[in-house]
């Protein structure tokens, strides 16, 4: 069994997929377009859309697909938690996520962690980030 997470994006799929593996070490292992899968395109920029897309960032899978505009709804009442050894590596990625996103929670020392960020990348979807250390 496998347990994993499926996002919903409203056309940014492969940018944030790209943009995860860049900042985050994931590791992006399929890429299907519509035009490139059963499901019939409606227009050319529609079968460049995403139709499923999965990433694995340090042995956890996030899969995702992009939805049509009228069916879209930000992401809400989850958080993507990542768990990371140092502080410097919570600043890191926070600094990555927070680029054109909204900083809820600055990296910064809680009763749990000596460094916990929280933020909503420019794609919608939420982070918490923990440091174990």
């Amino acid at each position: 069994m496998s347990l994993s997470f499926h996002i919903d994006f409203n056309g940014q799929c492969e940018e944030a997929f790209r943009f995860y593996a860049e900042n985050l070490g994931g590791r992006i292992g399929t890429m299907l377009r519509v035009k490139d899968s059963p499901v019939p395109a409606v227009s050319a920029s529609h079968g460049e859309k995403i139709v499923h897309a999965n990433i694995c960032i340090d042995g956890v899978e996030l899969a995702g697909a992009d939805v049509d505009s009228s069916r879209y709804e930000k992401p809400q009442g989850f958080y993507v938690l990542i768990g990371v050894d140092s502080e410097e590596k919570v600043k890191l990625f926070f600094n990555a996520l927070q680029t054109e996103g909204q900083v809820v929670l600055a990296p910064q020392r809680t009763f749990w962690s000596p460094c916990y960020a929280i933020v909503i990348d420019r794609f919608g979807v939420p982070w918490k980030i923990n440091c174990g250390a």
